[in-house]
This record gives C-alpha cells, sequence and structure tokens, in this order.
C-alpha cells in the first residue's frame, strides 16, 4: 500500500509539473504582450501561436490522464471491436495534422482481427502512436498504419520514416515523462507531453495485450500493439505474441513486460 501510495503521489506531482511550465507561458505571453497595447501585430502574432502550443500541449495531456482514470475506473465496457475500424478511425483523426505536417498517411488495414475491447480508450492508444510519429516523422515521408492477425494474436502498427531511437533510450521510452534525444519538437514544432507511450501501454496491457518497439536510428521507428484475436479459435492462439515486426524490414528493439 506505501508503495502504490507513493507512486500515486509522484504521478500527481509529475502531472503538476508538466502543466505547470505551459500555464506558465501563457501568464507571461497574456502579462508582457497580449495585455500590452503598445506590442507590434508580429509580438502579438508570435504570443498567440505560444499561446496555441502550450494550450494544445496542455489539452492533450489532460485527454491522456482521462483515459487512463476512465480505463482504471471501468467506466467502460468491452466488447468485441473490429481493430481496422479503430484504427481507421485513428487514421481520418490524424490525417489533416499529418497534411499539415507535409506527410503521407498510409492505411493497410485488413479486415477481421477483433479484440475484447473498450474502443474509444484503444482508439486513444492507437491515437498516440499516431501522433507521436506525425510529431517525429520528417516532411516528405510516410506515417503508415497497419492491421493484421497472425498465430491468434491481431495487430496494429504504426511506423514512421523519422529519427528512430538510440538502442540506449529504447527501454525507457515507455516511462511517463520520459523524452528522448530525438523526440524533441519534429516536424510539428512541438514536444509531447510525455505520457503518450505509457498511457498507450496501460491501455494495451489493461485489454491483455502488449506493445512492441521496433526501431532503426536514421531509419524509423515502428510500434506494434498485440491483442487476442476474438476472431480466431483460442486453441489457435499461442501464449505470448509472435516475435519479430508483422510489417518486415526491422529487428526488435524493446518490449513491455
Amino acid at each position: 500500500m506505501d508503495s502504490a501510495f507513493r507512486a500515486e503521489r509522484d504521478f500527481v506531482e509529475d502531472v503538476s509539473h508538466e502543466l505547470r511550465n505551459p500555464v506558465a507561458s501563457v501568464r507571461a505571453n497574456v502579462e508582457a504582450v497580449l495585455a500590452d497595447e503598445a506590442s507590434t501585430p508580429e509580438q502579438r502574432a508570435e504570443a498567440v501561436a505560444v499561446v496555441t502550443r502550450a494550450t494544445d500541449r496542455m489539452s492533450r495531456l489532460l485527454e491522456d490522464l482521462l483515459a487512463t482514470a476512465r480505463r482504471r475506473s471501468g467506466a467502460y465496457e468491452d466488447r468485441d471491436v473490429d481493430l481496422a475500424a479503430v484504427a481507421a478511425d485513428a487514421v481520418e483523426e490524424h490525417r489533416a495534422l499529418a497534411t499539415e505536417r507535409g506527410l503521407q498517411l498510409r492505411e493497410r488495414l485488413a479486415r477481421g482481427p477483433t479484440a475484447y475491447a473498450e474502443p474509444e480508450t484503444l482508439g486513444r492508444a492507437v491515437g498516440n502512436l499516431l501522433s507521436n510519429a506525425i510529431r517525429l516523422a520528417p516532411r516528405g515521408t510516410t506515417v503508415t498504419a497497419a492491421v493484421g492477425s497472425r498465430g491468434g494474436w491481431a495487430w496494429i502498427a504504426v511506423r514512421d520514416e523519422g529519427p528512430g531511437i538510440p538502442e540506449d533510450e529504447q527501454e525507457r521510452v515507455f516511462d511517463r515523462f520520459v523524452r528522448g534525444r530525438n523526440g524533441g519538437n519534429g516536424a510539428g514544432g512541438t514536444g509531447g507531453t510525455g505520457l503518450g507511450l505509457p498511457i498507450a501501454r496501460q491501455i494495451v496491457e489493461s485489454h491483455g495485450g502488449r506493445i512492441v518497439l521496433f526501431s532503426t536510428p536514421g531509419v524509423g521507428s515502428t510500434f506494434v500493439v498485440w491483442l487476442p484475436d476474438h476472431a480466431v479459435s483460442r486453441e489457435t492462439r499461442s501464449s505470448s505474441p509472435p516475435a519479430g515486426d508483422p510489417l518486415g524490414a526491422r529487428s526488435p528493439a524493446a518490449t513491455t513486460d
């Protein structure tokens, strides 16, 4: 119990610190520029851009926290979910952002794989993976979202052609508020909250699944969500997800426990 309370206290402190920075940024720009009648149009435009980035960051953080709280509380009811539909919804939600950042968003969504899950929270996990990929991918490259099934396990994969993750950081990408050397501003000019991947992992593991990372620095990364495929017989399912990247071409880098 002491450990659980300590973990909760640390989590609250981390989140409070994470919110304090964008709030301070908004306040400083409002007081120094937007509330100053003598400020120039250029200064006001720059301040508005800073405030927009800060509020976007806070919104993403709050949405991630809400998804985690709802999943923990059991507020949603799991049911058979078409993973292709979940991935397609997440892709559509992020298509405008990908276009804005000069990226091609490609779909390879095989129909059929089904998971016993809550579609909204699972969609949040996939959305976090897409958001992360779009944030880091260089302009003119492709982000791929794919769905399939293998060995009784359904999978959703998100691949980018970004900077990749150095080997010494790959074990820590699912830790809260960890940002790697290559996890900075990316093409979009905004950093992540440091909660997207940890929350994606929590959601997937709460559905009896696993996230696996495949990454090569300078080539890109693929995050694969494995979930028991309810469209096939349980007898045909192995005790753990298959090894290897279902999209091929990369060797395994890190696996959640």
